[in-house]
């Protein structure tokens, strides 16, 4: 995964993911630096939302394929 910047574009090195407060924490290393991603209930809420049409348009695409062969 990359990491865009003001400073460009870096590897984000994944390292692990961590519970805190009722949120989601994904820890890694940019550009040599730890950083962490912290995605709350909210966050997490606003994703599904926008991952919903893609998935769902996915999955009708499986059933008709399967439909069909």
């Amino acid at each position: 995964m990359k990491v865009g910047t003001p400073l460009g574009e870096y590897p984000f090195e994944f390292s692990r993911v961590e519970r805190r407060d009722g949120s989601l924490a994904i820890v890694g290393t940019v550009a040599g630096m730890e950083s962490t991603v912290v995605l709350d209930r909210d966050d997490l809420a606003a994703a599904l939302k926008k991952l919903a049409l893609p998935i769902g348009v996915a999955l009708a695409l499986l059933v008709i394929a399967r439909a069909r062969g």
